[in-house]
């Protein structure tokens, strides 16, 4: 299932490292390493809000997935620790998100929320 939208709750540090990728590139078809972040949660710590990990590379067409987050727990995430949340189907709303989610939500086409209880080591894939 294609996702992006996300919530990851209790998170207080985000340590990255960014790089760029030219989707018209005649080997854009190849993968490497775009972007390393370490992530460190703390009990107690805010709740993010839904948000796109990434921009689009078009404000006005939504193209297929050109980029996609592997995150890799390296503690056991329990849904007691507030894990990513992830909207099915919300990819193609990012463009203009909370428009596009509150518009899918009046509609009744706002999926319910995926909350992925993570052990460490597992590997969860999402659309960027």
């Amino acid at each position: 299932t294609n996702t992006n939208t996300n919530t990851n709750t209790n998170t207080n540090t985000t340590s990255t490292t960014t790089c760029s990728h030219d989707n018209n590139h005649p080997n854009n078809n190849e993968y490497y390493l775009c972007n390393l972040s370490l992530l460190i949660s703390t009990p107690g710590s805010p709740t993010q809000s839904w948000h796109a990990d990434g921009g689009h590379t078009s404000l006005t067409t939504h193209h297929p997935c050109h980029v996609f987050n592997v995150f890799i727990p390296l503690v056991d995430v329990p849904l007691s620790m507030g894990p990513t949340e992830l909207r099915p189907g919300t990819h193609v709303y990012t463009r203009d998100l909370a428009r596009m989610m509150l518009l899918a939500k009046a509609k009744k086409r706002l999926r319910e929320a995926v909350v992925p209880e993570l052990r460490r080591g597992d590997a969860l894939l999402f659309d960027y």
